[in-house]
């Protein structure tokens, strides 16, 4: 009798599919806490802006229309004037609202990723490969969801956010006591 030369030594093939799928979790898991941490980060601008947009109008305004200011120094109550009625129209145009809404969505389901692809690799990928990969699979389809968006915050917020993680801003208090170390 011939013998089948389709068989394949499925241990271990699927033992590297799954210590890749391991692997490949473990990065995008890490990719979602740098990008999350750099949206957070951008957020935080974002809504400085917004409150100095929404806020300094109504101090330029009392500026200008300030007695004081406006006989002492005409010139001054006129940029004033323009400040509080050129800061507001400015601000809309810019679409801050919409692109704060569009970072806080993106931050939150990053940070949900990322937390999803380390329990896949560290719980999932102790079952059988068919189910780890059926776990992750609908991972990596929101995923690339959430890329569709492609929102690009300035490089220095990803700095900021590797500088963060590097000094382990992030890192669990549980598993530094598991592991015997600590961060002041």
């Amino acid at each position: 009798m011939a013998k089948d030369i389709r068989e394949t030594d499925t241990s271990d093939s699927l033992n590297g599919a799954r210590a890749s799928l391991v692997d490949e979790c473990r990065r995008q898991s890490e990719n979602c806490a740098y990008t999350s941490t750099t949206f957070t980060i951008w957020l935080r601008c974002l809504a400085g802006i917004r409150v100095f947009c929404k806020v300094t109008p109504i101090i330029f305004g009392a500026l200008a229309t300030w007695k004081m200011v406006a006989q002492n120094s005409p010139l001054w109550g006129s940029v004033f004037t323009l400040l509080a009625t050129v800061i507001p129209p400015a601000y809309s145009a810019s679409r801050t609202t919409a692109y704060i809404e569009d970072y806080r969505v993106a931050a939150g389901e990053f940070t949900n990723l990322r937390d999803r692809f380390r329990q896949a690799a560290e719980i999932s990928s102790h079952k059988p490969f068919s189910e780890f990969e059926a776990d992750t699979k609908p991972l990596f389809e929101r995923m690339e969801k959430v890329r569709r968006r492609m929102l690009t915050p300035p490089e220095w917020c990803f700095l900021l956010a590797r500088r963060k993680h590097k000094a382990h801003h992030y890192r669990h208090d549980y598993d530094e006591a598991k592991n015997g170390t600590t961060t002041a």
